[in-house]
């Protein structure tokens, strides 16, 4: 699962459009649903979007995955950190669960984790 993983966040610094896609196709099923604090969308070309717009938002953040990736039957739990190369203190962290069927992932659903106040 940890190569899943990995191409999961692979999707969301991949800055190549037909690069992205083809991650995208590689690491979504076909029914695929996304679903964290800010949206909720279903299917590939709507993850993919996202993903375009989250960049376009943050043109210098990438995506890290943090620890190791946890899973037992279809059940994928992982941390990550959004941050600048090279930045101290990242931008954002955040745990994701995802349902896979088998070998691409079905449902994922992203957790941020509240910012020290």
């Amino acid at each position: 699962m940890t190569n899943l993983v990995q191409n999961y966040i692979a999707v969301w610094n991949e800055r190549d459009a037909g690069k992205r896609r083809l991650l995208i196709d590689r690491v979504f099923s076909d029914a695929c649903v996304y679903i964290d604090p800010n949206d909720s969308v279903a299917g590939k070309d709507a993850i993919e979007r996202l993903v375009q717009a989250l960049q376009a938002r943050l043109p210098d953040l990438r995506f890290t995955l943090a620890g190791h990736v946890n899973a037992h039957h279809d059940q994928i739990l992982f941390g990550w950190t959004l941050a600048a190369p090279g930045a101290a203190t990242p931008a954002a962290t955040g745990v994701d669960m995802a349902v896979s069927d088998g070998d691409r992932i079905r449902q994922l659903h992203g957790f941020v984790n509240p910012r020290d106040q």
